[in-house]
């Protein structure tokens, strides 16, 4: 798999750089670690789909341009054996 565009990596790090900064500030003021679990696990659930949608994406998209690939192929192959 090729690496993930632009498009993906950017929520990565905004969604968890947001969260770190978030937990940091509660633990240093004392809120409730279940606070802090709560948003690294909603994060980390949003992190997840995110590259699982870009995968899928990404895997689709191949199988699009290896059919299309065939196709013109093939097709250029016919008008080659019909000039003949």
């Amino acid at each position: 798999m090729d690496a993930f565009t632009q498009r993906t990596w950017i929520p990565f790090y905004v969604i968890s750089f947001g969260t770190l900064s978030v937990v940091i500030f509660q633990f240093m003021s004392g809120a409730m670690l279940l606070v802090s679990l709560t948003l690294v696990t909603s994060a980390l659930g949003v992190i997840f789909t995110t590259i699982q949608t870009e995968v899928a994406r990404s895997t689709e998209q191949k199988e699009l341009m290896a059919d299309l690939s065939e196709k013109v192929h093939a097709a250029a192959n016919s008008l080659d054996s019909g000039a003949k």
